[in-house]
């Protein structure tokens, strides 16, 4: 099957739909399939397929036109046109629901009336409440962050990772991390950069955890994750309605103790095995600090964790999508073989 994936942001950008599609295309190709990524991202990736950066719409309606199926990472209101035109089956992976308000309310009302007649991916039930008939799959992890325990964890170490906007919660952590009793002799990292930062370094220092908070600033890959090993703790406090919560699998995966804010999809995500607090709530990010720096807490069985991350692995993941992908270019033929000649 010839696959076109239309990824807005790619490789070498940094992100959960761009490390979502990454994952995907690799499966794809992987389990016998073409593969094409087209995206809006200028700059160069090693990878095991063609990738098309920032095409003229006539080369993307070639691009759209020549292949069995299109798996759209998300909705593009400028490439859209010419994935209609092409009339290749097009299956849209949402990442997060529609704006529905402000200045993007516009887009956001044409973006739902065209999900009516394509066919829609969403990774969480959190998710489906938001779109016409959806199917759930979940997003998943790289299995290249599986690795070994480090025996002797440090137990005050405690890591945040993500990018460093106000809706990741980077601020209420510090907040938390300053008020935390238990984390008088703790250390946090940061790892990521975005807008934020400058903000949050400066609240570092008005807490007075300053020594105690590094910035590290953006990682990739085995990076990342060489850091999650070395923290015992992994704090996803997110302000917004997460639609799911890949770094927090993947913290799973690393052998971090997880607290995640009880924030759209991200309960879904880490199911039974993290500690959570309601969305905003310094306090209750604070008293979770508190227990899993406390020497009676304790890290989730191998057992468990190894269970429930068996459902995100990525040939799980893969199967299910081109399940979808090739109903929806079965169709696709179907359609073309019944118009009159």
């Amino acid at each position: 099957m010839r696959i076109h994936v239309y990824s807005r942001s790619f490789a070498p950008a940094i992100g959960g739909m761009e490390k979502l599609i990454e994952v995907l295309a690799g499966e794809f190709i992987r389990q016998g399939h073409e593969v094409v990524v087209v995206t809006e991202t200028p700059g160069e990736a090693d990878l095991p397929y063609p990738v098309i950066r920032q095409p003229g719409l006539l080369d993307y309606y070639r691009a759209a036109r020549d292949a069995d199926v299109i798996l759209s990472a998300p909705l593009s209101l400028r490439r859209y046109p010419a994935q209609a035109l092409s009339r290749t089956p097009l299956c849209i992976a949402h990442p997060v629901p529609f704006p529905s308000s402000g200045r993007q309310r516009l887009a956001g009302q044409i973006k739902s009336l065209v999900s009516r007649h394509v066919v829609n991916i969403v990774p969480s039930t959190y998710m489906a409440g938001h779109f016409p008939a959806p199917v759930v799959i979940y997003n998943p992890f790289d299995p290249n962050a599986l690795a070994p325990k480090t025996v002797d964890q440090d137990r005050s170490n405690v890591i945040f990772v993500g990018r460093l906007v106000p809706e990741k919660g980077g601020n209420l952590l510090l907040e938390a991390f300053a008020r935390a009793r238990a984390a008088n002799g703790a250390r946090l990292t940061v790892v990521g950069d975005g807008p934020q930062r400058a903000a949050l370094e400066f609240q570092a220092d008005r807490l007075g955890i300053a020594d105690r908070v590094r910035f590290t600033g953006p990682l990739r890959g085995s990076e990342v994750w060489a850091q999650m090993r070395s923290h015992r703790i992994m704090v996803v406090p997110s302000t917004w309605e997460e639609p799911f919560g890949i770094v927090a699998l993947e913290g799973l995966a690393c052998g971090c103790r997880m607290i995640v804010a009880e924030s759209g999809g991200l309960p879904e995500a880490v199911g039974p095995l993290a500690l959570s607090f309601a969305r905003g709530d310094v306090a209750g990010l604070a008293d979770c600090l508190d227990r899993a720096l406390s020497p009676d807490d304790q890290l989730p069985s191998d057992e468990a964790v190894t269970a429930h991350l068996a459902q995100f692995q990525p040939q799980r993941i893969a199967a299910q999508y081109l399940a979808i992908l090739e109903a929806a270019a079965r169709l696709g033929r179907l359609a073309a073989a019944s118009e009159p000649m």
